[in-house]
């Protein structure tokens, strides 16, 4: 434990720790590789007499062995994991949010987006050491099913018993995790890298560990995606409040107990803080329990007085601290200056403890300068972006020139010919009244095209059976080609997959219509029966917005489809398509009233959409 003072030392500052994966770790390991190439399975047990560890009988966790872990784990414990893995789902769901973009015309006609996907396959690594790492697990597993991944395979060390510790295999249990095995160290990467018998392969591996963990996750990493390039945790605590003194000591200690190569900095401008914090550390380290790690790691705890509050922002920057403490009140004008760092914490009532457990932000985060240019782990980690681009008609018209243009100047003909030979189809289109609408909420992702001068093809998804069944009805009686696929949160209800499916129809209703100049504009009292049912309906493409609904009483649900949400379907779909609809129907049967009526409907739009002349249909000369 040294002080620094930059005022009168020139010397810089070292805040790099010595590479994680020596030469001799990083020789065990390969030595690994290969007897996992040749052996598989079998290998597990070969280095496992090596390190003097107890193979057990089933790498594989059973369920039997999952579901008694529940009477080993205390009810407060259990309570404490569960409010901590709300807030980290909380922090997820919001960060998925932005993942998936809202599309954007960057040329008229031209609707480009990011669409994100979960990879396949992840491997999730939980240390064991001394004590099992239950919020290690919390952290990687919530983000990676936030994500979607749908295959997660767990991997850690038995204890010397052969066991997992009952408390992960709780959070097994409650949050579905069904592959768990007893594999530690390099050899659980390796395995999960190349794949055994027993343990599968992944796609990414995710989780901290000791030097061979981390010698085998950079070994492998030209096979397979890794989390993060670790190394031994840090901290960086600024302050200049000789009342906070006590804090920023235990800041420190909570730190160093990690691992003997865990590392902490203290800033302050101010050399009697320095030294109060230093007298501090000294008392607190007495009262705790970890002290063969702490007289290791406490030489690598670094008091440094700053000449300035912009010296402290380039300390700051230039080390890119895993861990940040803005300690005093005034954090706010360090935060808007931070450009590298892992977390920060913010005030003297946010312990980096909070960070590491319960408050929602991911502890798996960048050490040894990396902050510099990655980022903690998050949902993102677990997925990819893919881009998407659509082009209509006009979109197509809109840009060919430019590209044809670019094509000729790098001599790439078949990208010319590739753009000039869509012409026709491009042609077609124009001559259509067609529109695709791309509708993102933070409920549901809608994907639609509507041609109203079609044949009545259709391919139609909503995540609700009855409500395609509907819409394939509208589609075939009005002769309008419909694609539609959505994906809603139908694990909450039905309500915003149904609302926003009628908005996004009534808008491309709405914009395939144009300037609606020439249409028939009305259809009066087209009327259907269906056994004991009747429905009528008019319509009027007016632009007025108006309707007048009636129908006979229907019991709760048709199928899938709840029928409260009958009528506010098509006051959406009305609103949305600009138009004047009455809606009359009358009968018994639930089923044929609501098939009846959206058959109805469609054969009255069908003749209102037709083109009768190049006139307004209007004697105000607009609709």
């Amino acid at each position: 434990m040294n002080i620094i003072n930059r005022s009168t030392s020139r010397k810089k500052i070292q805040w790099l720790s010595a590479d994680s994966s020596n030469d001799a770790a990083l020789k065990k390991v390969i030595r690994y590789k290969n007897l996992i190439l040749n052996k598989g399975t079998k290998a597990f047990a070969e280095i496992n007499t090596e390190l003097k560890l107890k193979s057990p009988n089933s790498y594989k966790v059973k369920q039997s062995e999952i579901l008694k872990s529940e009477s080993f784990v205390s009810d407060h414990l259990k309570q404490s994991i569960l409010n901590s893995a709300a807030n980290i789902k909380l922090v997820c769901e919001n960060d998925k949010k932005g993942l998936s973009s809202t599309p954007i015309e960057t040329t008229k006609g031209i609707q480009v987006w990011k669409e994100f996907r979960s990879i396949d396959s992840v491997g999730i690594y939980v240390p064991g050491g001394s004590a099992p790492l239950i919020s290690s697990l919390l952290m990687q597993l919530i983000p990676a099913q936030v994500a979607g991944c749908k295959n997660i395979i767990v991997c850690t060390p038995p204890n010397k018993s052969g066991e997992i510790s009952p408390e992960i295999l709780w959070i097994a249990k409650v949050y579905g995790v069904k592959e768990i095995y007893k594999v530690g160290g390099a050899q659980a990467i390796l395995a999960m890298a190349y794949g055994t018998t027993i343990v599968p392969k992944v796609n990414k591996i995710f989780g901290p560990g000791n030097v061979y963990v981390n010698a085998a996750k950079k070994l492998c990493s030209s096979d397979v995606a890794i989390d993060l390039p670790a190394g031994p945790s840090e901290v960086m605590i600024v302050s200049n409040d000789i009342e906070k003194a006590s804090i920023a000591a235990a800041d420190a200690l909570s730190q160093l107990e990690h691992d003997p190569d865990s590392r902490a900095f203290i800033i302050s401008s101010n050399l009697k803080i320095l030294q109060k914090i230093k007298t501090s550390v000294n008392e607190q380290m007495q009262q705790l329990s970890r002290q063969s790690v702490l007289k290791q790691s406490i030489e690598n705890l670094l008091l440094i007085k700053a000449k300035s509050f912009k010296d402290t922002l380039v300390l700051i920057n230039d080390c890119a601290p895993e861990h940040l403490i803005l300690l005093d009140d005034d954090y706010s004008k360090y935060l808007v200056e931070v450009n590298n760092a892992g977390s920060i914490f913010c005030g003297a009532l946010s312990p980096e403890s909070f960070g590491d457990y319960s408050s929602g932000t991911n502890h798996v985060l960048p050490t040894n300068g990396q902050a510099k240019v990655h980022s903690g782990l998050g949902v993102k980690d677990f997925g990819k972006q893919i881009s998407v681009q659509t082009a209509s008609s006009e979109g197509f018209e809109n840009l060919k020139n430019t590209v044809i243009t670019m094509a000729q100047a790098e001599s790439l003909d078949a990208h010319e010919q590739a753009v000039k030979i869509r012409q026709s189809n491009a042609n077609q289109k124009a001559s259509s009244r067609s529109y695709t609408e791309i509708r993102k909420t933070n409920e549901t992702s809608i994907y639609l095209n509507l041609n109203i001068d079609g044949t009545g093809n259709y391919n139609i998804n909503t995540g609700l059976k009855y409500l395609d069944h509907l819409l394939e009805q509208f589609s075939k009686h009005g002769s309008f080609d419909l694609y539609l696929t959505c994906l809603g949160d139908l694990e909450i209800d039905e309500h915003h997959t149904i609302e926003d499916i009628a908005i996004a129809l009534g808008i491309a209703i709405n914009t395939s219509l144009g300037d609606r100049v020439g249409i028939s504009r009305y259809a009066s009292s087209e009327t259907l029966v269906m056994d004991e049912v009747k429905s009528s309906i008019s319509l009027d493409l007016s632009s007025r917005r108006f309707l007048k609904f009636k129908c006979s009483q229907l019991r709760d649900y048709v199928g899938d489809f709840p029928t409260e949400m009958f009528e506010h379907f098509f006051v959406s779909l009305i609103n949305s398509a600009a138009m004047t609809c009455h809606i009359d129907t009358t009968g018994k049967n639930s089923h044929h009233l609501l098939e009846a009526t959206f058959k109805t409907f469609a054969r009255c739009l069908k003749k209102a959409v037709v083109i009768e002349s190049t006139r307004s249909s209007s004697t105000k000369g607009l609709l």
